[in-house]
């Protein structure tokens, strides 16, 4: 009887189909990059899933959210997507903290998860931030990270005991000048689209579209996979971690792994 990995089998196979549905991935954001990454991982048949997520859908999120439509507006983003997965796979194992992340539960969130994508906004959660490098090393955990930029992404992935987050964005923006777009994101990307980017930081505005949207979701969503999957014969390469790191800009397609250390 087909069922919604009947495509996917194939691929996949039946042993990484039931490696992927025994794994727990904890989630904290289901924004512009989360959301659709979590659709994509829900899709491929990840089973288990610790969400935290504290937002409500609002117009400007229809411009790149995955479940933002207009009849999701003002309704919280943690329950449409638990519903749209519920919806995918009905056996689908959900564990919600509507709270979002927070310093109380942040042990228990990473306690027994297999991987972490962190994708709070910027701006939010500050101190679960610092706290996370620790957590991840005590129990193993690696963690998924990316960013929309533009037409494409910024994947930056941390391995447990390897480089932390601080220690990579000190390189990155080492000697810059500019505190509004650093070099990491000058040497990659497009600089007409920057300068747009410039501009709407300027006036207060988080500049972004769908294409970036999608390139955030895929590429995280994909390595996530890459790292779960080790050891089944369908990936034959390591996982990209610190310092190195992926840049992927569609509008001059072009794709890049480098190393923050060269």
């Amino acid at each position: 009887m087909q069922d919604f990995l009947d495509r996917s089998r194939p691929i996949f196979g039946e042993e990484g189909l039931s490696i992927l549905g025994k794994k727990t991935i904890a989630f904290a954001g289901l924004g512009g990059v989360g959301g659709g990454a979590f659709l994509a991982l829900v899709r491929c048949g990840v089973g288990r899933f610790r969400l935290a997520e504290n937002g409500i859908f609002d117009p400007p999120d229809m411009n790149r959210q995955a479940a933002a439509f207009g009849s999701t507006m003002g309704r919280a983003k943690l329950d449409v997507y638990v519903d749209l997965a519920r919806s995918i796979n009905p056996d689908i194992c959900i564990d919600t903290h509507p709270e979002g992340l927070q310093p109380d539960n942040i042990d228990h969130f990473f306690s027994g998860a297999d991987a972490y994508v962190g994708v709070i906004d910027a701006e939010k959660g500050q101190e679960v931030k610092n706290m996370t490098p620790a957590l991840l090393a005590k129990y193993g955990i690696p963690a998924f990270t990316c960013g929309v930029i533009g037409f494409g992404a910024l994947m930056v992935n941390y391995a447990p005991n390897g480089m932390t987050g601080n220690e990579f964005w000190r390189l990155a923006q080492k000697d810059d000048t500019d505190t509004l777009i650093p070099s990491i994101l000058r040497e990659h990307f497009s600089q007409t689209l920057l300068a747009r980017m410039k501009q709407g930081m300027a006036n207060g505005i988080q500049a972004s579209t769908a294409i970036g949207g999608l390139a955030s979701n895929v590429l995280l969503a994909n390595e996530v996979l890459a790292f779960l999957l080790a050891g089944v014969g369908l990936v034959d390469r390591e996982p990209v971690f610190a310092p190195r790191y992926v840049a992927v800009d569609f509008l001059t397609l072009q794709m890049t792994v480098a190393d923050i250390t060269k």
